[in-house]
């Protein structure tokens, strides 16, 4: 089970990097559109484009190990969750919903930062979602800093 403070981390204003290896163990990744903590299934879905990150989505299909790192983008706190991918599906209409206003957010408060709405044109895409849930595993410190890698957490599910 996750802790309130980091299941509240992970569903907030954060930008999501999500990465995945297929059958030669070459990455591919995805960056999320939304996350959130399902504290009811245990595990976290994470949100992201199909048709973005072809590559991402077909090999997140076969199930397997991902790894999200989420990162505030004013205060550079990161967190680095990785665990086993129990099911993808199509985003429901809630979940595209929540994707939309994820991204809304997240353009006001980048640009707040001084990046373009241009500068942004190929980081968020919303269209055909896909809900990738799995099972946190391991959580790691990634803020840049000395405790830059230090794992919070084993074995949490």
């Amino acid at each position: 089970m996750l802790e309130d403070d980091v299941a509240a981390f992970l569903s907030g204003n954060v930008m999501i990097v999500a990465a995945i290896t297929d059958a030669a163990l070459r990455p591919h990744i995805g960056r999320g559109c939304g996350a959130y903590f399902d504290g009811d299934q245990g595990d976290i879905v994470l949100l992201a484009s199909s048709t973005q990150w072809p590559d991402f989505y077909a090999n997140a299909a076969k199930g397997g190990m991902i790894a999200a790192t989420f990162a505030n983008p004013s205060s550079y706190r990161a967190i680095q969750v990785k665990g086993a991918i129990g099911a993808v599906a199509r985003a429901s209409p809630e979940q595209v919903e929540r994707a939309a206003r994820y991204v809304a957010v997240m353009l006001d408060i980048l640009a707040g930062l001084g990046v373009s709405r241009l500068q942004l044109s190929s980081v968020f895409c919303d269209a055909d979602l896909i809900a990738i849930r799995f099972w946190p595993a391991d959580l790691f410190v990634q803020t840049p800093g000395p405790g830059a890698g230090a794992r919070l957490r084993s074995d949490i599910c």
